[in-house]
């Protein structure tokens, strides 16, 4: 009897022990080198990107911005501040532009592969949206951040939301359609919101050249 109340202690004792290396091993894993860490290592959702060459006082305004928004960013070191401020201002409004032509550029292409419309009108209603917008100079974007950095380049930080687009590319759609029936089904609006979605997960660059 006692033998046998011996051989179950020692097998109690056995599993009690074994318990406690699989916590202990768990535990280390989370805080080495293992899937854990990775997992905590990766970006996290929400984090706009931005790019490694932009100064971390720049970095840190644009890690403030909202998400349903393009953001421009412009740089310049001119003889002046007032010419570094007016310049970096433009460069930031051009990314701008430029962002938004490439989105009206994919969402037309998108739609075109998915309809029988023909090329020549896609592409004379996508240059319709284009020269409308170019017109209208974005009037919803507005500067958010100035910053003068300590090696004399300034820079400016442009917004433009995804509500003040929607109501800028749906009144030059109106006009394009006019001059194109055959997109008359074409949604920009719908559309632009996926677009604008995908751009959060682009990287943020900046300009510092014309």
């Amino acid at each position: 009897m006692k033998k046998a109340i011996c051989i179950v202690a020692v097998l109690v004792a056995a599993v009690v022990l074994l318990a406690g290396c699989v916590t202990t091993n768990a535990s280390s894993g989370s805080s080495s080198g293992g899937g854990a860490s990775a997992s905590a290592a990766a970006p996290a959702s929400g984090t706009r990107v931005v790019s490694s060459r932009i100064p971390d006082e720049v970095k840190q305004a644009l890690m403030n911005a909202p998400e349903d928004a393009l953001i421009g960013v412009g740089a310049a070191k001119m003889a002046t501040l007032n010419q570094s401020m007016q310049i970096a201002g433009v460069r930031a409004r051009a990314e701008i532009s430029r962002q938004m032509n490439t989105m009206i550029q994919d969402m037309i292409r998108d739609y075109t592969a998915a309809s029988e419309i023909d090329p020549s009108a896609a592409l004379s209603f996508q240059e319709n949206i284009t020269v409308a917008l170019s017109k209208a100079e974005l009037t919803g974007s507005r500067v958010v951040d100035l910053i003068d950095t300590p090696d004399g380049t300034f820079w400016v930080i442009v917004q433009l939301g995804k509500s003040d687009t929607a109501a800028i590319i749906n009144q030059q759609q109106a006009a394009a359609k006019l001059a194109v029936p055959a997109m008359a089904s074409f949604n920009a609006e719908d559309r632009m919101n996926a677009a604008f979605d995908k751009a959060y997960g682009t990287e943020v660059s900046y300009s510092d050249r014309d």
